[in-house]
């Protein structure tokens, strides 16, 4: 189980969230973030939805890229039916 999912546009990648896992994980959290945590062969949907699922706060860096791109808006939807259902926290960034 992970402590945070982050969900984030490729465009924030260096700025924002690789200094952001990096951090969190020298603080001793679990992070499921795509460079880590996604292997090459996994099934990309099942390897999120088994992050989106097992962490206990969903990190979501906001911007205009992240609202133009399908994968974040579905990780969001995830996030999202998982915080009504589940009880999960989504913090946004």
């Amino acid at each position: 189980m992970w402590n945070f999912f982050i969900s984030h546009a490729t465009e924030e990648k260096d700025a924002v969230a690789r200094p952001l896992a990096i951090e969190l994980g020298a603080r001793g959290f679990t992070v499921w973030y795509d460079e880590s945590s996604l292997v090459m062969g996994d099934s990309l949907r099942r390897s999120i939805d088994a992050g989106l699922s097992q962490s206990r706060f969903g990190v979501v860096i906001l911007s205009r890229h992240f609202f133009s791109k399908e994968w974040p808006q579905r990780e969001l939807d995830g996030l999202v039916s998982r915080e009504i259902g589940e009880g999960k926290v989504i913090l946004p960034v």
